[in-house]
């Protein structure tokens, strides 16, 4: 991996460090305004204690990790993401309700002594804390389930989408689409992968498409794998495409030959595991006289992600066909080269993980990831072109998903 400045490190204990006093000072205050001075003694000796023991465990890993080898140290190094932000995340939560608290007090007490001139001339913030304690508490346990449950609760989610050109022969096509696998964070629990191809199997996929990341960095992650992803089975094939983390672009090679031999070992990879993976270019369809096209595009996002994807080679020969299915990692792609500048009906990509956090009841869905993506997760519609946006199957960085499960989709096409 590329080594960060030790100026950033610097910055991040400072921050750690603001969050943890004030996330302290913030229990002191809730325990103080309840009228328990005396049980802060008590929260100080608990909540140290705790801090230290998180802190003791992080060097622990931390020391462990330059012994492991390259997707042992990566996956262990996702879990001690997952400790840390188990821990920093409610504290941080916790702080922010209480600084409002403060302010509130702040802003009554101010107004008091100009206007109000009232014998009580504190405010009581005590609910306001409490309130902050309980949305702590909340996203521990939130945080705790997505690390525990949430990384392998696999969810199918199921879409139909009507297209006036779709050929008829295609009417009722069944497609399974899975994204982001992120093989090396199932390094200790390759069950799940079986599991999520037996839930694959079971919906009968007409076609399966997998849009990118195969792997975190490397292509030794998948390495052993491909008699599970044999296994998948769909009638008119399994189609593949690379995603941002395929390349290897966030490795520190030795040499450009080593990268290029690791990109080589994992596109063999997909290719043994019953993949055809598409690289610039499109496979045609055809079923009793009528054709649809699958179009396959290498890695395409605005930067800071790589173009590898060259649209026009991908789409070469396929001008003719009536009905075209674009596989491209990155949704941003869509909005960029797609979308009213080429006819292609249905793109499918991947890409956001939906942050692996977010909140969706029924319709209406959120997640810090929006801030970045427009289209994030799910299913866009202009005029007849169509994009499905899928949160992925796997998991990167923070070893969980909270609210944001991992999808396996199917979609059914309707003329």
């Amino acid at each position: 991996m590329h080594r960060r400045s030790p100026y950033f490190a610097l910055v991040f204990l400072l921050i750690l460090s603001v969050i943890e006093w004030s996330a302290y000072y913030s229990g002191c205050l809730l325990f103080e305004s309840l009228g328990h001075p005396h049980l802060v003694k008590y929260f100080g000796i608990v909540y140290w204690t705790e801090t230290l023991v998180i802190l003791l465990v992080l060097i622990f890993l931390q020391k462990s990790l330059k012994t492991m080898f390259s997707v042992k140290r990566t996956y262990y190094g996702f879990q001690a993401a997952g400790i840390l932000m188990t821990d920093i995340l409610p504290k941080l939560a916790f702080t922010i309700v209480a600084l409002l608290a403060m302010i509130v007090q702040g802003i009554y007490i101010g107004l008091n002594n100009l206007f109000i001139h009232s014998s009580h001339d504190r405010l009581n913030i005590s609910y306001m804390l409490i309130v902050g304690f309980l949305i702590a508490a909340f996203l521990f346990l939130a945080i705790v389930r997505g690390i525990l449950v949430g990384r392998f609760d696999f969810r199918v989610v199921r879409e139909t989408i009507h297209f006036d050109s779709l050929p008829t022969e295609f009417d009722k096509l069944k497609i399974v689409q899975i994204s982001d696998m992120h093989i090396g964070s199932f390094y200790k629990h390759k069950g799940q992968i079986v599991k999520a191809v037996e839930l694959i199997n079971n919906l009968n996929p007409d076609i399966i498409f997998f849009t990118g990341d195969m792997v975190n960095h490397i292509a030794e992650e998948a390495r052993g794998l491909e008699d599970v992803f044999q296994k998948l089975k769909a009638p008119l094939g399994k189609f593949s495409i690379l995603g941002n983390h395929d390349y290897g672009d966030y490795v520190k090679w030795e040499s450009e030959e080593a990268k290029r031999k690791n990109l080589d070992e994992l596109i063999k990879f997909e290719r043994d595991a019953g993949f055809d993976i598409l690289l610039n270019e499109n496979r045609i369809i055809g079923k009793n006289g009528q054709q649809i096209a699958i179009v396959g595009v290498e890695n395409w996002g605005n930067p800071p992600f790589a173009q590898y994807g060259f649209l026009p080679d991908a789409v070469k020969g396929t001008e003719n066909i009536p009905f075209r299915i674009l596989l491209s990692h990155d949704p941003s792609h869509w909005d960029e080269q797609v979308l009213h500048k080429t006819n292609l009906q249905l793109t499918l990509s991947g890409h956001t993980h939906g942050m692996q956090f977010g909140i969706k009841i029924g319709e209406w869905q959120w997640s810090p990831v929006q801030w970045r993506y427009e289209r994030w997760q799910g299913h866009y519609q202009k005029g007849e072109q169509s994009l499905y946006v899928n949160r992925g199957l796997g998991h990167i960085g923070f070893p969980g998903r909270v609210g944001m499960l991992p999808e396996i989709t199917l979609i059914e096409l309707r003329k």
